[in-house]
C-alpha cells in the first residue's frame, strides 16, 4: 500500500525528502516499506568429477527432476546455496562462479545461479529430495523441465 503511494508523488521530492531526513534509521525503514518485495532463490549446476550434471528428484514436483536450489535466509549467496544442497542431500559442493542472474514471477524473485562441482560424497535422501542422479548434457531423466534443460546447456557451453 505505501509503495503505491510513494510511486504517486514526484521523483525530485522524494529524493529531496530523503536528503534532508536526518534519522538514518527512519528513512531507511521509510524506502524498505515503499519498495516492492521479492525472494532470492540460488540455484546450483554442478557437475562431478566425470563432467556430468548433478540432477535432483524433488517429491512435490510434477515434473521431479531439477538442479540443486533453494531460498536465501539472511545469508551469503554461496552460503545459501552449499547449505541447501548439504540439509536437502548431505552432499557438499564447490561453487568455482555465479555465471547468471534472473528475475522470476510467481513468486516475484531473482535467481543467483551458480556453477561448481559436486564434492564425492554420500547421498542422503531429505523430506524434499527421494534420489539424485548425474547425467550427461543432453542425456536428460524423465521429467526435468524445459526451462533447466536450456539452462543447463546454456552455461555448460
Amino acid at each position: 500500500m505505501l509503495a503505491k503511494l510513494v510511486n504517486k508523488i514526484p521523483r525530485d521530492w522524494l529524493v529531496f525528502m530523503y536528503k534532508h531526513t536526518p534519522f538514518t534509521r527512519f528513512k531507511n525503514a521509510l524506502v524498505y516499506q515503499a519498495q516492492h518485495k521479492f525472494l532470492v532463490a540460488v540455484l546450483g549446476i554442478f557437475t562431478n568429477d566425470a563432467g556430468e550434471v548433478l540432477l535432483l528428484k524433488h517429491v512435490y514436483r510434477k515434473q521431479p527432476w531439477g538442479i540443486p536450489g533453494g531460498w536465501m535466509e539472511l545469508e551469503q549467496p554461496g552460503t545459501a546455496l552449499r547449505r541447501e544442497v548439504r540439509e536437502e542431500t548431505g552432499l557438499e559442493v564447490e561453487i568455482t562462479s555465479l555465471a547468471q542472474a534472473q528475475f522470476g514471477q510467481m513468486p516475484n524473485r531473482v535467481d543467483l545461479i551458480f556453477t561448481g562441482r559436486v564434492i564425492p560424497g554420500t547421498f542422503r535422501p531429505s523430506a524434499e529430495i527421494s534420489d539424485i542422479c548425474y547425467c550427461r548434457v543432453g542425456e536428460w531423466p524423465e521429467g526435468l523441465p524445459a526451462h533447466q534443460k536450456k539452462l543447463i546447456q546454456k552455461l555448460l557451453k
